[in-house]
């Protein structure tokens, strides 16, 4: 039988697929279509909008066993679809308290070397979809030591340490983190082990963070009989900032997770300074509504009684606001500014303020108070413009109009890059180089 060769046929097929395609006759109409040069991308884009909702019937109990289908969630009065719906039960289940009377433990083995992390430790976040804290309660205890005296430190610390011996329930997970006027540090992430967190509580050091203490220039400000220099109050404005933008970058973190989350802010007080934090005050508020962080502000001073002229913790003030009561009238200012915008550091974001009471622990009780059982209900907004602008949120039940609802009534929707200010673009770059991988 004759051997047959594909050569020949093969060549031809390769010349014929390398030779120009023929040009048209001319005054034939022309395709201006090009084929693509690469692959086709088809790109798409949903914002997934969270709410926590609490339904409670007339008698204030919790209604338990609703669907998707028996809510209706309209956005800027447009109705959405939902997508997501699941019920967190949370139960009030004390846990024994336990001892103070230390144990004797085993010899302990010889401790390897710890080398700190390059990159500071994060929220872990949950994946997309994943309720990871399900039927759990989230409290997060943030301590700004630049914003207390050694004396509030204390005493903060020890309203913390008392609550996980004392009052934590089953339900209750809680983060310990902290700001020490440099950066924010998650000490402990959110767990359910007293044992750790009491350890991580015993860590923090009295006195941390100090040096950043509000510098008055007004009739209250102390009298030192130093020779004239520049203003220092005018550091005050950077360090309201930092101290504002460092509860921002936590609330980001806290963002992560879909279920509702509570901060306990500990501080002796906030001080905003004019109107000048005024941009920064609104940018951590919007933050926080974003994310479903409530605030609950704790004044770490307690109980105080000032006296007209100051204590012996301050020098004397000086000049004729000594005599005609300006001295006085500036330091109880002061002093009711900076817990009113602590109270609406708080009820601008749900939460709540405690003020001149000596049993800090109290403020934590509250906020455990104020999480009950509740839905998750998620849906994909319409609304895809990246604006940055306000959007109106109304939940309500189809059958039960008696219910009372508790969730947050609105939410700030992103920008793009474009739409950033300034102060945007230096968030976005603070907050890429807290990423483990910075991009």
């Amino acid at each position: 039988m004759p051997k047959i060769s594909f050569a020949p046929l093969f060549l031809m097929l390769v010349c014929f697929a390398q030779q120009p395609p023929a040009k048209p006759p001319s005054g034939a109409q022309q395709n201006p279509a090009t084929p693509a040069s690469g692959p086709v991308k088809f790109q798409a884009s949903a914002q997934l909008v969270i709410e926590t909702v609490m339904v409670k019937d007339k008698s204030g109990k919790i209604i338990e066993g609703l669907t998707a289908k028996d809510f209706v969630v309209t956005e800027d009065n447009v109705p959405q679809t939902i997508s997501i719906c699941d019920f967190e039960k949370l139960t009030d289940a004390p846990l024994p308290p336990t001892s103070d009377t230390p144990t004797i433990p085993a010899a302990p083995e010889p401790e390897k070397l710890k080398v700190d992390p390059v990159v500071a430790a994060q929220i872990a976040p949950e994946a997309p979809g994943d309720i990871k804290y399900r039927d759990k309660r989230l409290l997060a205890l943030y301590y700004d030591m630049s914003a207390m005296p050694e004396a509030d430190q204390l005493r903060a610390l020890d309203a913390g340490t008392k609550f996980i011996r004392t009052q934590m329930t089953a339900a209750d997970l809680m983060a310990i983190i902290k700001y020490d006027g440099t950066a924010v540090k998650v000490l402990q992430d959110f767990t359910a082990n007293r044992d750790d967190l009491m350890k991580t509580m015993a860590k923090l050091i009295i006195g941390e963070g100090q040096g950043l203490d509000e510098l008055l220039s007004d009739d209250s400000s102390s009298d030192y009989g130093s020779a004239f220099g520049e203003d220092d109050s005018e550091f005050n404005l950077f360090n309201t900032n930092r101290q504002l933008a460092a509860l921002q970058s936590t609330v980001r973190m806290l963002g992560a997770l879909n279920e509702k989350k509570v901060l306990l802010y500990f501080a002796s007080g906030l001080s905003l300074n004019s109107i000048d934090n005024q941009s920064q005050f609104q940018a951590t508020t919007n933050a926080a509504i974003r994310a479903n962080v409530t605030f609950f502000a704790v004044d770490a001073r307690g109980l105080m009684a000032l006296s007209p002229l100051g204590d012996a913790t301050r020098g004397s003030p000086g000049g004729a606001g000594m005599y005609n009561g300006g001295s006085a009238m500036a330091m109880m200012g002061n002093f009711q500014k900076s817990q009113d915008n602590m109270y609406a550091l708080a009820t601008d974001t749900g939460g709540k303020a405690l003020f001149d009471n000596n049993d800090l622990s109290r403020g934590i009780v509250e906020a455990q108070e104020s999480i009950s059982s509740y839905y998750i209900i998620g849906y994909y907004t319409t609304n895809a413009n990246l604006d940055g602008k306000f959007r109106r949120i109304k939940i309500s039940l189809k059958e039960d109009t008696t219910a009372k609802l508790d969730y947050r009534v609105g939410y700030v929707a992103n920008k793009t890059f474009n739409k950033f200010t300034t102060a945007d673009m230096e968030r976005q770059l603070q907050d890429a180089l807290m990423m483990a991988d910075p991009m």
